[in-house]
């Protein structure tokens, strides 16, 4: 067993090389802290001894996000903000993952553009919880972390390792959504609900968030609807797929996800690109 002059100083390398390759924010969860998760998010389902979860976000800079404020364009930010910054994070995380296999250490990167299983829908961690539970935010109602450096805009990466890393305490600092609901409006399909929640508890910390239909939003954001979306074209390619009257199975979901029309870009994620929460407003509306 690692001492635990051994498990700082180890740690103290892994947070030194995030910081060496100018990652914004960095922390490292402990496995406990997924007591409840759904058995294929479990860290331990990816990896059975896993110990930590390192967790890595770089920020994305707020002219991207303002040109889908301003319905201009969502070229810069589906560019630089989401394609350039997750191919990024993939590369800081191989690196930290070869970092702590060269000190005898196994590690599973998990990548940056949140995957999901065609089948469920469901990513192999959740990096937005993974970034809760190692102190870097809170869940904001439209689903994304909120950190209190940047808001919404940072782009994550987590990697699952076996190394015995110190974990940060969760996320304990003042609230940062203010309940505006923006996002909420900004969701022309209506994917996010105006009063119903869910929730999860973290180590003795409750964080709620807005209830999501994650396959409504999935059908706006990569562009299967044109209204309200950024997606165009002429003919054949300017029809709307329609959304299923029923929870499609998942053969169906994986059929739907090859017939997205070619030209489709999306809402460039409009729900993130409007939040701008208000540290005070949030204090006094969720002191009540």
């Amino acid at each position: 067993m690692a001492k635990m002059v051994e498990i700082t100083e180890l740690t103290e390398d892994v947070k030194s090389l995030a910081r060496e390759k100018e990652v914004d924010l960095a922390g490292i969860a402990s496995v406990n802290s997924y007591e409840g998760a759904d058995e294929m998010m479990h860290p331990r389902y990816w990896m059975p001894d896993a110990q930590a979860v390192i967790c890595l976000a770089l920020q994305v800079p707020k002219p991207l996000v303002m040109q889908v404020v301003n319905r201009k364009t969502p070229w810069p930010y589906l560019r630089f903000g989401t394609v350039i910054l997750n191919d990024e994070l993939d590369t800081i995380a191989n690196q930290v993952s070869r970092f702590l296999a060269r000190q005898g250490y196994e590690c599973l990167p998990t990548p940056a553009n949140l995957w999901r299983d065609p089948r469920t829908l469901k990513p192999m961690i959740s990096h937005v919880m993974t970034a809760v539970a190692s102190g870097l935010g809170e869940v904001g109602w439209n689903n994304l972390l909120l950190t209190p450096q940047f808001g919404p805009r940072q782009k994550l990466v987590t990697v699952i390792t076996n190394a015995p890393l110190a974990p940060d305490s969760v996320y304990c600092g003042d609230p940062i959504c203010d309940r505006c609901l923006a996002c909420v409006e900004a969701c022309n399909i209506g994917a996010l609900s105006d009063n119903r929640t869910r929730g999860v508890a973290i180590d003795g910390q409750t964080f709620e968030w807005g209830a999501l239909r994650r396959l409504k939003c999935i059908w706006e954001c990569q562009g299967l609807t044109t209204e309200a979306t950024f997606s165009g074209g002429v003919g054949f390619h300017s029809r709307d797929v329609p959304f299923p009257e029923r929870t499609p199975t998942p053969e169906q979901i994986i059929e739907l996800q090859e017939s997205q029309p070619p030209w489709a870009t999306g809402c460039g994620a409009r729900c993130l690109a409007v939040c701008n929460p208000n540290p005070e407003l949030a204090k006094e509306r969720r002191a009540k």
